[in-house]
């Protein structure tokens, strides 16, 4: 991971891509992101076999160009530039054959990438099936940021939302959702379950209640170090069922284009719980997903 994240926008991008169509609009925000933010983009594709060379390849260099056999990186550099819907510049290809989530990771850390760009499918279940286990493995081991992309790009991220059950990890998220997407309106949720709601229902104790969540989410956004520009763009709101519904229900009914995510890279507790938290928030919003690696405190 380069010294300009997590503070600064990311100055590499790696696009993981299976060059299936799924992936085309991974690739299409991934250039979109690289523009926005002047980062330089790294294309990953694992394959099911290492490309290693046979100890004749050798022989082949005198061979006509048409029958030696093709180069993988240039192959898959030009399928991409193929498929884009736009000029999408110059950037690099790595390809390596293993475990799809540890080639990325691996490639990730080689190449000291700030943020890991993958897709996944929608209403397919095969695709979800295919590409749901790299997902989860890099949700709960990579530590370096992950955007899940859902969508096809039209525009940069405009409406941005973000959960927080008020720890440090996702104060970090809230933060960098602003500096981000500095033009985006981030709505900031604390969403969870509290038993036995119904019966506070219109009663003084309901609406004392009430006022303390939302008295405690907006001294958590106003405690937040946020710039005053950035201060102005949050809207918080307080839900009461569990943060994958409830975040799922709101970027459907308003419209978010993307959901934050703030979390560490911790302990096999954290992979087991926290991670399984995030991969049920991925599939249950529409929106594309970004999950921030925030720095461990010291």
């Amino acid at each position: 991971m380069s010294d300009a994240w997590p503070f600064n926008p990311p100055r590499k991008i790696l696009l993981a891509t299976d060059l299936s169509a799924r992936s085309d609009r991974a690739l299409d925000r991934a250039v979109q992101l690289a523009r926005q933010w002047n980062a330089s983009l790294v294309v990953v594709h694992a394959m099911e076999k290492p490309a290693i060379r046979p100890p004749w390849w050798s022989h082949l260099e005198e061979t006509p160009s048409w029958r030696r056999p093709p180069d993988p990186a240039r192959e898959i550099e030009e399928l991409i530039r193929r498929d884009a819907q736009q000029d999408i510049g110059a950037f690099d290809v790595r390809v390596s054959g293993g475990d799809p989530a540890d080639v990325v990771m691996e490639v990730a850390e080689k190449e000291q990438a700030d943020l890991i760009v993958l897709g996944t499918a929608r209403n397919e279940t095969l695709g979800r099936m295919m590409l749901g286990n790299t997902i989860e493995q890099l949700v709960r081991k990579s530590p370096v940021s992950l955007l899940v992309v859902k969508n096809r790009p039209r525009e940069a991220y405009r409406h941005v939302l973000t959960g927080t059950d008020f720890t440090e990890e996702s104060r970090f998220g809230l933060v960098m959702a602003t500096k981000l997407f500095p033009d985006a309106t981030i709505a900031l949720m604390h969403a969870f379950e509290l038993p036995y709601r119904s019966l506070m229902t219109d009663s003084q104790l309901s609406r004392d209640f009430s006022a303390m969540e939302k008295e405690s989410i907006k001294a958590f956004a106003d405690e937040s170090g946020l710039s005053e520009s950035g201060r102005q763009r949050v809207v918080t709101m307080i839900e009461h069922g569990s943060p994958a519904a409830m975040l799922g229900k709101y970027a459907t009914e308003r419209g978010a284009d993307l959901t934050v995510i703030g979390a560490f890279s911790r302990s096999l507790a954290f992979h087991l719980f926290i991670g399984g938290t995030a991969r049920r928030i991925v599939d249950a919003v529409p929106s594309d997903v970004l999950v921030v690696r925030a720095p461990r405190p010291d």
